[in-house]
């Protein structure tokens, strides 16, 4: 049997322990909780005693106030009162105190940063922690100097779903899963990381991560995975969870990622928690060892190469919150070569918190902010690097000072012009650090040569492996009409193909350019028309799209005639110009109004579907709603790469983003991206028809479980073994995300009638075995959705449902007679049976442990022949009706719920151990149980010991004057055992 706490748990709490923790074992070693109530999260002792040792000046009255303020924040929200309190831990409080020279406000830590090792690092597991309904039990909970800011929840690596199971707990006990409020949000109005670990993986996060977006921590630098073998005295292999705990919360690290590489962004939806991945700390960590090198052997300067979709605003911002720190009074250059991309990165840091960034507003302000040396943060466009007209071409120089960091975003596009000369004259001795979403040149490598070498790499490849992004597929459409690699006279006959000789001929005159033919309104009618038969029939809601055209002129008559086609709700998102004719003027948007297109798009429940564009939004533009882009513009090289990147983001049920090619730059691909290296691009778009063989195996995999699909019953009947079950649930779900990649392609159709079968053995193996890790999470919205459709057309009522249990007798007998076979009936009813014995077992453990006894005892019989299904079912029914009628007897006692009724049960079963009288043994019940009611209603029973003193004396004493005969030491035991069931039952 799974081990969980063998497993990994106590391996976790080892690791810490070994790193620098305190550690306390609760199943090893008894612990006197300090608190006056679970209802706190905050180990108060630990606390003041951190602070007082922290700041030993401090006098009573403003100790208490410190320590009252961490604890009492109050806000909108509990990811407010977390921004609060995160506020607290890094910039510190001040209060009002004389110390020998007049009242003055003074700073009071909660952690010394300078020195880890000054601050109390204590790590707990089963730590209670009580929520307006349930009490919550996190594995582990990490405490620095009495404050929670680190939850781990632990699985065994042998169970059927780990990663799922562990992920589920935490968002449970976060409130985050929908329906009554079931946690103890408590907890994490402190918490800095949340950690899924099951010894062979690990995921991390923060509070209010979305599951989907849990991530691994694969890169513990500057330490190398033989440097963790050895730390940890591992025998030559490095499990997941000892790179992830380290990385996290090794004392020193975990301060540095709690003060520097954490921000919180204002979003529509609300506020978010961002903290920092691996490949960011890694890269951010590089980049300051570079810095500190410079002058030496190393350049001044670096190129950061994240791929796009990781994170590389986040890295700058945590770049530049490092330099600050530890930089005396840096100026902090952030360059683009783009208004929106300016506009970006500066609202990006302001959001997050940054202090201050200022945005150089002129050729002249840039020209005075640089030469002040003040110290700011500056974010400008490369083009304010320019020269005047009486400076004859030569810039001046404005500083020689070395504190300054110029970042450079999409280097590749500025690293060899013109403007780009003139900063690093304007900035001869400042540190260049260039950050670019595309991989570099493979035989130029000018963004290296005018940067240095790289700092840090995160490739496509990489990003894949992580899910930090998904793949991108692309499919060229409406072929006769391509633009590429096309003459312009055979693209005009076609398109132009119903007009009279002469009537081309007057035409032409006004399409004699390629892009004149792009935007041709015959051209963009059948475009239009395509895009919205896919959209509708291929693209499932929520997710949207992305229409990219030629033009300003291109994108508003692709508007007017989706609109013309009753299309899926679209907006233009074009720039302003001020030459632009009355006709664009009146389609191009406010600031205002684009703002509220992209918010409208980027809600899942916004009406926006399609954005139309030209050039804004094909760079830095975040949507991860965005799942098909409608190609048809002439791309290039980094300008490709940035913009098929809008499709690549992560989200719930999306497995890839789609390309539609209506231009032909898939059919030039190689060519486009022959600039790069291969292997650096090689999966930057797939082509749908490489799926093929993809699909045709993963088909074959599912199928090879059974010997005929349409023998459902058998086929579901050899899933019983869990192994194999665990076996089919992961092939059917690879071949159901191929499905859902290709659908509708006619490549799909010989596969659909065995995708529809597999999903029927599929629903019903989950309601027969109640197998809750058969769900269809990760298999796409379009298939899941057809899943589900097919599986309620055949009338199983599962996949999200709880399945019938043997206590509802008229439903279950009745679903019993429509099974078609002896055989069938068996196995649901063993099946039922011990689901059943598995969810109550807790409650009753002397009961439920024979009835499972008695189960597998006749399931054995069954399996070697000695039993006839007709018998088997006999004595399968005998069982049920024994379960069935524990409970109506006991309802006839007056027990008024599902609870006193285990409970009931549950006393009954331990004093039948003592061969008690049956008339004595019911007497003595119900008193022990009346006794007991008497207290659990009290509010917060469990957590008053005078309450629990008072119990357990009436326990005792009913025992003493029952007619049983029980030594001192039987009566000790007996009252224990109720007041654990007490509180095992009475939540």
């Amino acid at each position: 049997m799974p081990n969980e706490y063998a497993e990994s748990e106590r391996p976790a709490l080892d690791t810490l322990q070994r790193i620098g923790w305190e550690v306390v074992d609760q199943q090893q070693t008894t612990w006197v909780d300090p608190r006056e109530t679970e209802s706190s999260a905050v180990l108060e002792p630990r606390l003041r005693d951190a602070v007082n040792r922290l700041n030993p000046w401090l006098d009573e009255n403003n100790l208490n106030k410190a320590v009252r303020e961490i604890q009492q924040v109050a806000g909108t929200s509990t990811m407010d009162e977390n921004e609060q309190i995160h506020e607290k831990l890094v910039r510190h409080i001040s209060v009002e105190q004389d110390r020998g020279h007049g009242k003055q406000h003074q700073t009071v830590q909660y952690i010394d940063y300078e020195n880890p090792g000054k601050n109390d690092f204590f790590a707990l597991n089963q730590f209670r922690v009580e929520g307006p309904v349930e009490i919550v039990k996190p594995d582990i909970v990490l405490f620095v100097n009495g404050i929670p800011l680190g939850v781990i929840e632990c699985k065994s690596p042998l169970i059927p779903e780990p990663k799922s199971e562990a992920l589920d707990q935490i968002t449970r006990y976060q409130n985050e899963r929908d329906g009554e409020s079931e946690g103890a949000e408590e907890l994490f109005r402190y918490n800095q990381f949340s950690v899924a670990t099951w010894m062979e993986g690990a995921v991390m996060g923060t509070y209010r991560t979305p599951k989907d977006q849990y991530k691994p921590w694969r890169d513990a630098y500057p330490l190398e995975d033989d440097e963790l073998i050895e730390l940890f005295d591992l025998d030559g292999y490095l499990p997941d969870q000892y790179r992830m705990l380290y990385a996290l919360f090794e004392p020193e690290r975990l301060l540095d990622q709690l003060r520097h590489y954490t921000v919180f962004e204002e979003r529509q939806s609300g506020t978010i928690k961002m903290v920092a991945r691996y490949q960011q700390y890694r890269a951010v960590r590089k980049a300051l060892e570079r810095i500190d090198k410079r002058g030496t052997r190393e350049a001044n300067g670096g190129v950061v190469w994240h791929t796009q979709g990781s994170g590389k605003s986040l890295t700058m911002l945590f770049l530049a919150l490092k330099l600050r720190r530890l930089k005396d009074d840096p100026t902090l250059v952030l360059v683009t070569d783009r208004r929106a991309l300016d506009d970006q990165i500066h609202a990006t840091f302001q959001r997050c918190g940054f202090p201050n960034p200022k945005k150089a507003q002129s050729v002249e302000d840039l020209r005075e902010r640089l030469s002040y040396d003040a110290g700011e943060t500056i974010t400008t466009l490369i083009h304010k690097f320019q020269t005047t007209d009486d400076e004859d071409d030569e810039f001046p120089v404005l500083s020689h000072n070395e504190n300054i960091y110029v970042m450079a975003d999409e280097a590749h596009r500025t690293q060899d012009k013109q403007f780009a000369n003139n900063m690093r004259t304007a900035l001869p001795n400042a540190f260049y650090v260039g950050f670019t979403g595309t991989p570099i040149e493979k035989d130029e490598r000018n963004t290296r040569r005018t940067f240095g070498n790289y700092i840090d790499t995160y490739t496509i490849d990489q990003s894949l492996e992580d899910g930090a992004t998904v793949p991108i597929l692309y499919q060229g459409r409406l072929a006769d009409i391509h633009l590429e690699g096309e003459t312009l006279d055979r693209l005009f006959d076609r398109i132009f193909s119903d007009k009279s000789p002469e009537e081309k001929a007057e035409i032409q005159k006004r399409y004699a350019r390629s892009q004149d033919l792009a935007e041709a309104q015959a051209r963009i009618d059948r475009v239009a028309l395509d895009i919205i038969e896919h959209y509708e029939n291929e693209i499932a809601r929520p997710f949207k799209g992305m229409v990219v055209t030629t033009s300003k002129e291109a994108a508003i008559r692709y508007k007017e005639t989706l609109d013309g086609l009753n299309g899926p709700e679209s907006r233009v998102v074009v720039s302003e110009g001020h030459n632009d004719p009355e006709h664009i003027k009146r389609w191009t948007p406010s600031d205002s109004e684009k703002s509220q297109y992209k918010e409208s798009f980027v809600d899942p429940n916004g009406e926006v579907e399609l954005l139309i564009v030209c050039d804004m939004l094909l760079t830095g533009f975040d949507a991860p709603i965005a799942q098909v882009m409608y190609l048809d513009k002439p791309l290039r090289e980094h300008g490709l790469l940035q913009a098929i990147a809008r499709v690549n983001r992560p989200f719930e049920e999306k497995n890839h983003g789609l390309i539609i090619d209506y231009y032909g730059v898939s059919d030039e691909l190689k060519e486009a991206l022959s600039m790069f290296s291969a292997k650096d691009v090689e999966r930057a778009m797939v082509p749908l028809k490489d799926k093929q063989p993809e699909l045709e195996a993963a088909h074959s995999k599912a199928i090879s479980f059974f010997d005929d699909l349409d023998e459902v019953e058998k086929c579901v009947q050899s899933l019983e073994p869990e192994d194999r079950r665990i076996e089919f649930k992961n092939a059917f779900k690879r071949f159901s995300q191929l499905m859902d990649i290709v659908l509708p392609d006619p490549m799909a159709n010989p596969y659909r009638e065995d995708l529809e079968q597999l999903s029927t053995i599929f629903g019903k193996a989950k309601e027969r075995y109640r197998d809750d890790t058969m769900n269809l999470e990760g298999a796409g919205a379009k298939v899941r959705k057809l899943i589900q459709d097919h599986i309620s057309s055949q009338g199983i009522e599962i996949i999200n449902e709880e399945p019938v249990s043997i206590m509802d007798e008229v439903e279950f007998d009745a679903r019993l007679q429509d099974l078609e076979s002896d055989e069938a009936r068996a196995s649901e009813m063993q099946n039922a049976i011990k689901h059943e014995i598995n969810v109550r077992f807790d409650e009753d453990p002397v009961q439920y442990g024979s009835l499972r006894e008695r189960l597998e005892e006749l399931i054995e019989k069954y399996r070697e022949g000695r039993h006839s299904e007709r018998e088997t079912i006999e004595e399968l029914r005998s069982l049920m009706d024994e379960i069935r009628s524990r409970d109506k007897a006991a309802r006839s006692k007056g027990l008024r719920d599902e609870t006193d009724l285990s409970f009931y049960h549950a006393v009954e079963d331990v004093l039948d151990e003592h061969d008690t009288e049956q008339e004595d043994l019911v007497q003595l019940t119900g008193n022990l149980v009346g006794t007991v009611e008497q207290f659990v209603t009290m509010v917060e029973w469990k957590d008053r010991s005078h309450l629990q003193n008072k119990m357990r004396k009436k326990v005792t004493g009913e025992l003493y004057r029952s007619d049983i005969d029980l030594s001192a030491d039987e009566r000790r035991e007996l009252t224990n055992r109720v007041i654990e069931l007490a509180r095992a039952h009475y939540q």
